[in-house]
């Protein structure tokens, strides 16, 4: 069975030995850190801004076979850049990496909301473009001679995909894109356009503050304006339960911290009911 997992200190001798093989080593980006100060600090950073950032160890049967991860390239559009897939020579020709690729992209998507997922491979890395495609992957075009790269000037071929491309539940797909204009309106300041995301009889509870129930669209949007947050939420993780999504939150100045949950019942491509508690802050 293939899985993946985050990273953790136990793991860093396999990912110095990984990351300095003779067969992988000439396929990584040049300015990757592999020795084991750097690896540590990255392994860190996956920890406290789980959001932002993630250091993935592949499994196969419980043994570690690879690395993968992922940085933010854009939080207000929700875009993240994939970046240094490396399976260790043993277990090649398993199509592990294909495998582990679609895990990331739903890990990336479903739970925690990017909408544009995308990498970057050196032109002369055939194998690594098999492997995009295979998983789903659409070459957009080419940086050329963009990277110096083993004595010569190589270029990089650039591949996405969207949150449509991986057909992700409308449900889920409320929540993240509610999540997005709420995140825009704490940054404009501008409330109105959080409201066309609730239909007109919603509910909008609060539980672990004295604040609330809010019921009809006017009511909630009013609440809004005269209470707005100050910060950005940032969701851990997300899931379909009962007709309904569940979410783990946090906001963007605790990147490493659970705040509570976010409750949403979906009519109509629309907020029926959004439940928000706060809780016992926690790390993720």
């Amino acid at each position: 069975m293939i899985s993946i997992r985050r990273a953790r200190p136990d793991d860093l001798d396999f990912l110095v030995d990984l990351l300095n093989h003779e067969d992988v080593q000439p396929f990584l980006g040049g300015r990757a850190p592999r020795d084991r100060d750097g690896l540590a600090a990255e392994l860190e950073r996956s920890a406290s801004d789980p959001t932002g950032y993630g250091h993935f160890v592949i499994e196969v049967d419980g043994r570690p076979a690879g690395v993968m991860g992922f940085e933010i390239e854009n939080r207000r559009s929700r875009i993240a850049q994939l970046e240094r897939l490396a399976v260790h020579p043993d277990f090649r020709g398993a199509r592990v990496s294909d495998e582990a690729a679609r895990l990331l992209q739903r890990h990336l998507a479903v739970e925690l909301g990017f909408h544009r997922l995308q990498l970057e491979i050196y032109g002369f890395n055939e194998r690594a473009q098999r492997h995009a495609e295979r998983a789903g992957f659409v070459r957009e075009g080419v940086r050329r001679k963009a990277y110096w790269r083993h004595g010569e000037w190589m270029d990089g071929v650039l591949y996405a995909l969207t949150r449509e491309d991986l057909d992700v539940p409308d449900a889920l797909g409320l929540l993240h894109d509610y999540v997005m204009v709420h995140n825009e309106c704490v940054r404009t300041g501008d409330w109105e356009p959080l409201a066309e995301w609730f239909a007109d009889d919603a509910e909008l509870v609060f539980e672990g503050v004295s604040v609330g129930p809010f019921s009809g669209r006017e009511e909630i949007a009013a609440a809004y304006r005269e209470r707005p947050p100050d910060d950005h939420v940032v969701i851990f993780g997300a899931e379909e339960v009962a007709g309904r999504v569940v979410a783990r939150y946090g906001w963007l100045r605790e990147p490493g911290k659970q705040a509570g949950r976010m409750l949403v019942t979906p009519r109509d491509s629309k907020i029926q009911k959004l439940v928000v508690t706060f809780e016992e802050a926690g790390e993720v």
